[in-house]
C-alpha cells in the first residue's frame, strides 16, 4: 500500500512538472512578431514574439537597446537563487550574441523556471517565458517593464510600430548645435503654443517668409492658449478650417516634428508639480495619437527691461521654468530646445526685440529662433 501511495505521488509530481514545463503552457497563442520596433525615433531590429496578443522582448536585447539611456538596466545570473537579477540604472555588460537574427523557436514556449528579482526585490507578478529551451533565453512582456524601466511604450497600428521612450540622462535630451538644416527642415515642423507661436504665423503673413505659415502654427482661434486647459482646448486646424482638439490635430496630421512653447499664460498659478503635470499629460496625449511624431520641447522665451510685470513673469522665474521642461523632457524620452538662448542677451530680451510691450516678440526675434532652430537640428532617421 505505501509503495503504491508512493508511485501514485511521484506519477503527481511528474505530472505537475510537465504541465510546468511543458511548450505552451499557459500560453494560448505564441507566434514570431511582425511588428516593427522603434526606440528613441531610431528604427531597430530585434527578434520579438507576440504571445496570446502581446509583445515579449528577450530581455538582454532590450538591456542592449537601452544601454544609453536613462532606462539602462543590468542582467545577472544567481545561480545559487536561480534567479535572473535585474538592476535599474546599472550598465549592461554584453555577452555579444544580443539582437542576433534567430529561428523560429515559438514551439519551445514554457514558463521560466527561473525567479526574478528587480532592484532586490522578487517579481511575482511579471509574465515571463523561456523559449528556446535548456539553453533559451527569457522573454518579457513589454508593457509590464513600462514603471519597472521608466519606459514609456505606444503602438502605431497604421504603421505595426511599437515606440519606446526612454528616459535621458541629464543633458541628453537637448539639441545640439549643428550645420543649418535650412528650409527642408523647418518645412517638417509644426508648432505648438500661445501668443509667442502665434506670432510666427502673424509675421509670416506679414513679409518675414524665413518664418512658416500659419498652416505649420496650431494655436487657439483667438491666438492663445492655457497649458492647463489643453485637453478641452480647440486648436485652429488651418488646413480645413475647422477646431480640432490636439489629439486629433495630430491624428490627423501626424506631423514629424512638433515644438511645443507653453507657459506664459497662467505662469503665476503654476507649481513645480502642476506644470510639469500637465505638460506630460500633453505629451503622451500627442504620442497616443501619433507615436511616430517627435515633440520637442521648448523654453518660456525671456522677457525684456520694459517688461512692466516683472513680479508675475521676470527672467528668474522662466529660468527656473525652464529647468523643468529640460527636466521633463529628461524623463519623457523627448527633445528640448533651449530658444531662450537664442534671444537672450546678458540674461534678458534685447529691446529691440521685443514688439513694444516688453513681453511679445518681435518679427525679427522669430528670425532669430528659426535660424537657432535650423541649427540645432533635431536628426530624423
Amino acid at each position: 500500500m505505501r509503495g503504491l501511495m508512493k508511485r501514485a505521488a511521484a506519477t503527481l509530481a511528474a505530472a505537475l512538472i510537465l504541465t510546468l514545463f511543458s511548450p505552451m503552457a499557459g500560453a494560448a497563442n505564441v507566434r514570431l512578431s511582425s511588428q516593427t520596433l522603434n526606440v528613441n525615433g531610431v528604427p531597430v531590429r530585434c527578434r520579438a514574439y507576440n504571445i496570446d496578443g502581446s509583445n515579449y522582448f528577450k530581455l538582454r536585447d532590450l538591456a542592449m537597446l537601452l544601454r544609453d539611456t536613462g532606462s539602462r538596466f543590468s542582467v545577472d545570473y544567481d545561480g545559487a537563487k536561480k534567479a535572473v537579477m535585474i538592476a535599474t540604472g546599472q550598465d549592461y555588460t554584453p555577452l555579444g550574441n544580443e539582437l542576433a537574427a534567430e529561428d523560429d523557436l515559438s514551439a519551445t514556449i514554457r514558463p521560466t523556471p527561473q525567479c526574478i528579482y528587480i532592484d532586490g526585490q522578487a517579481r511575482t507578478d511579471l509574465h515571463v517565458y523561456n523559449i528556446g529551451g535548456v539553453n533559451g533565453s527569457n522573454f518579457f512582456k513589454l508593457r509590464e517593464l513600462e514603471d519597472v524601466l521608466g519606459l514609456r511604450v505606444y503602438y502605431d497600428e497604421e504603421t505595426r510600430t511599437v515606440y519606446l521612450h526612454t528616459r535621458f540622462e541629464p543633458g541628453q535630451a537637448r539639441l545640439q548645435e549643428t550645420a543649418d538644416a535650412g528650409r527642408e527642415y523647418l518645412d517638417k515642423i509644426v508648432f505648438l503654443g500661445e501668443c509667442t507661436t502665434n506670432g510666427i504665423g502673424y509675421y509670416y503673413d506679414h513679409g518675414f517668409t524665413e518664418l512658416c505659415p500659419y498652416t505649420q502654427v496650431w494655436t487657439a482661434k483667438e491666438g492663445y492658449m492655457f497649458l492647463s486647459r489643453h485637453a478641452s482646448t480647440l486648436i485652429n486646424y488651418v488646413a480645413t478650417g475647422e477646431q480640432l482638439s490636439i489629439p486629433e490635430c495630430v491624428r490627423r496630421a501626424r506631423p514629424e516634428i512638433l515644438i511645443i512653447t507653453l507657459g506664459l499664460n497662467g505662469f503665476g498659478a503654476f507649481t513645480e508639480s502642476s506644470y510639469k503635470e500637465a505638460l506630460r499629460s500633453l505629451v503622451e496625449s500627442i504620442w497616443e495619437a501619433s507615436p511616430a511624431t517627435e515633440v520637442v520641447l521648448n523654453t518660456i522665451y525671456p522677457v525684456a527691461d520694459s517688461y512692466k510685470s516683472k513680479s508675475v513673469i521676470n527672467n528668474e522665474k522662466i529660468g527656473v521654468f525652464n529647468g523643468w521642461i529640460e527636466s521633463l523632457a529628461e524623463e519623457l524620452g523627448c527633445r528640448f530646445l533651449n530658444g531662450f538662448e537664442a534671444l537672450a542677451v546678458d540674461g534678458k530680451l534685447p529691446e529691440n526685440l521685443q514688439n513694444g510691450d516688453g513681453l511679445h516678440l518681435a518679427g525679427k526675434a522669430y528670425v532669430k529662433v528659426m535660424e537657432y532652430i535650423r541649427t540645432h537640428a533635431l536628426t530624423l532617421q
